[in-house]
């Protein structure tokens, strides 16, 4: 680049006359760039004592060579160009707004509008509501009579969302049973025809849960999917109502007997009411010593002192229900009862019979003189008759099970007589008959299988550990 060009593009750079921009050129050595900065950056001054130039974009303040400015006359001037300019507007402040962000908290009352349903779907054989179908649909016989048939288990559903029903659950000590169903998929509609229809399962659900059934596609489905994260269909789930853990499922359409009885095995495992006996849930003999409490540890301590075997008596296995307060008590009643017998000079020592204070029963009306006065008895099995017999499906404990006829009028004495006479495994050893509603049938000997309630039903048969 010639000494022309860079006077003609420090000129177009700075607005300088090419005399000013040959004196920088000058100073610089030639170097475009550094002169251009020296300009800038000096105000535009000439180097030979001329008066100053205007630098384009930079505020007209002169400066001579003289600096007959004072550092405080600049400060002035610079304050009052300030002062001229006009002040920017300042944005008003944002007032404040109070809005509802939830109408309501009952989680059942809200529901967003974008949400899909499945009552918004056309109604149909599988998307019947609990009106069941329109007669604006003209239906056929046929058609009438599909309803019917794969018709949602209404009788025995509650409609509540999955919160509130946690709640009802709690307050009837009621375990939740959750069924999930894709109506697109037919073995949920099955599950409407073949299973919840029976009789059996509808009288467990109805004394034992708070049935829901929920469409993956409707509001309360996708709210309790985003908590459960279900991926296969038809699902039904046992939730514990305290703390909404899943406790026992299914992927598929049960057997209804099958399901039934798997179902009573839980409730005698599990149960919300903690008073209960829970003649399936010795898990363990006793506790590890470092999960007891502090009379549960004392209790063991003197067991153990005595001599016992915590893991032969039967003592120990209940050792987690007796408290440190009795055996104090009955302590103390054996110390008051030697030191008697000390004072009177005698030997013996007399023992208290701490329980005699507790109402026993007579030697007829317990359940064990009940169970060992029944004979095993082989009776012919009455022909089928719908009238006057009925068929009742015993359930062992290794799953097996037994189906045998009886009629009507028979006493419950006689399905314990067969079960004692037929079934091997109950030869010699004590048990028990368990209905679906968990009643324990040696209480009901001289009632009818009728009167019972053993028409069609199933009985579970718990032998107890020797």
């Amino acid at each position: 680049m010639d000494e022309e060009e860079k006077l003609a593009n420090f000129s177009a750079i700075t607005g300088a006359d090419p005399e000013r921009a040959r004196q920088y050129l000058g100073v610089c050595d030639g170097d475009l760039d550094s002169a251009v900065n020296f300009y800038l950056e000096s105000g535009g001054v000439a180097l030979d004592g001329g008066p100053s130039r205007p630098v384009a974009s930079v505020p007209e303040t002169t400066v001579n060579d003289d600096h007959d400015d004072d550092d405080a006359a600049l400060a002035e001037r610079l304050q009052q160009e300030e002062n001229q300019r006009q002040p920017e507007p300042i944005r008003e402040r944002i007032a404040p707004r109070t809005e509802t962000l939830v109408e309501d908290f009952g989680y059942s009352h809200y529901m967003p509008s974008s949400m899909p349903s499945s009552r918004s779907l056309p109604p149909s054989v599988f998307n019947q509501g609990p009106e069941g179908l329109p007669r604006s649909m003209n239906l056929t016989e046929t058609q009438s009579r599909l309803g019917q048939l794969f018709r949602p288990p209404y009788d025995i559903m509650s409609n509540y969302d999955i919160d509130t029903a946690k709640i009802k659950g709690r307050d009837q000590k009621k375990w939740l049973l959750v069924n999930v169903q894709d109506i697109s998929d037919f073995q949920c509609q099955v599950l409407n025809r073949d299973f919840w229809s029976n009789d059996a399962v509808k009288e467990t659900v109805r004394a034992n849960f708070i049935f829901l059934q929920y469409s993956k596609d409707n509001y309360d489905g996708q709210s309790f999917l985003s908590y459960y994260p279900v991926r296969r269909f038809p699902y039904i789930a046992v939730l514990d109502p305290r703390t909404g853990e899943e406790m026992k499922s299914w992927f598929e359409v049960p057997a209804p007997e099958d399901w039934v009885m798997s179902v009573h095995e839980f409730l005698e495992r599990f149960s919300l009411d903690p008073k209960s006996r829970n003649p399936l849930g010795k898990l363990a003999k006793h506790k590890p010593i470092d999960h007891m409490s502090e009379s549960e540890q004392l209790n063991f301590a003197l067991k153990q002192s005595l001599g016992q075997d915590a893991d032969d008596s039967e003592e120990a296995s209940e050792l987690s229900s007796v408290s440190a307060a009795e055996s104090m008590e009955e302590d103390d009643s054996i110390e008051e009862v030697q030191s008697s017998s000390r004072d009177k000079g005698k030997k013996k020592i007399e023992v208290i019979d701490l329980d005699e204070d507790e109402p026993k029963l007579e030697p007829e009306q317990t359940a064990e003189d009940l169970f060992a006065a029944i004979q095993p008895v082989e009776r012919p099995e009455p022909l089928a008759d719908p009238t006057t017999t009925t068929r009742v499906q015993i359930r062992l404990g290794d799953g097996s099970r037994k189906i045998r006829r009886f009629t009507l009028t028979d006493p419950v004495r006689y399905l314990f007589e067969y079960v004692k006479a037929d079934i091997p495994e109950t030869r010699g050893r004590h048990f028990q008959i368990i209905s679906t509603d968990r009643k324990k049938l040696i209480e009901l000997l001289e009632q009818t299988i009728e009167e019972a309630g053993l028409k069609n039903a199933v009985v579970l048969v718990e032998i107890e550990e020797d």
